[in-house]
């Protein structure tokens, strides 16, 4: 559960970390904030790469989604915890979608697409920064939560919907803490053991996103 102290405490160790990073926290202003990074979904893909910067245009456009919130050049930010899950938006304009913490058979369509979907947690996390790799292998199976009320139908005035506190549920902390800097070469990639076999009809993304931070 997050608590004040907790907060506290990234928020010293943001400070030496940008501090470290040479940018003088005297001269920059702390604040929360958070990055969410969207990819589509590929039953084709093995390796995602995940975009960390507003000008990143490897995977054809600078922000796919507009529900993306990605980092600007002259900012750096403090990475304290992670998500990684998934969704089922009905085109890249929709704001109105929950990020899913399990796969959800309600919400991927059908239970083949869900059962296809648990790949999600098979697969790991990379983050190379200036040619360095800061991180070898996040494991997304830290990521998988399946809550205690799960939706059985769609959702309506009598029906339940999955419990999620999204506080907490999915994200997984991060320590010690990784510091993206906008100047720098960010490479964040989502590997799979092999290409989810089927994947929701609408197509559209992962769902990728990092809170409790300073930036």
């Amino acid at each position: 559960m997050p608590t004040q102290i907790g907060q506290r405490e990234v928020f010293n160790n943001a400070r030496k970390l940008v501090d470290a990073a040479g940018l003088s926290t005297s001269a920059t202003v702390l604040s929360q904030s958070f990055l969410r990074s969207e990819v589509a979904m590929s039953t084709s893909t093995t390796s995602y790469h995940i975009p960390i910067l507003v000008n990143d245009n490897q995977n054809g456009a600078t922000s796919t989604f507009n529900t993306s919130n990605l980092l600007a050049l002259q900012d750096a930010f403090v990475v304290s915890s992670i998500l990684i899950g998934w969704a089922n938006p009905t085109s890249a304009t929709d704001a109105a979608f929950i990020p899913q913490t399990y796969p959800n058979p309600q919400i991927a369509g059908t239970q083949a697409i869900a059962t296809a979907l648990q790949a999600i947690y098979s697969s790991n996390l990379q983050v190379t920064v200036n040619n360095r790799q800061i991180l070898t292998g996040w494991d997304t199976l830290r990521h998988y939560y399946v809550p205690q009320t799960q939706q059985q139908a769609a959702a309506s005035l009598t029906t339940h919907i999955s419990q999620a506190d999204l506080s907490e549920n999915g994200f997984y902390p991060v320590e010690p803490n990784l510091v993206f800097v906008g100047s720098k070469n960010n490479q964040v990639t989502l590997n799979f053991p092999q290409a989810i076999s089927t994947v929701p009809t609408s197509n559209f993304p992962w769902y990728f996103s990092t809170k409790c931070n300073f930036s």
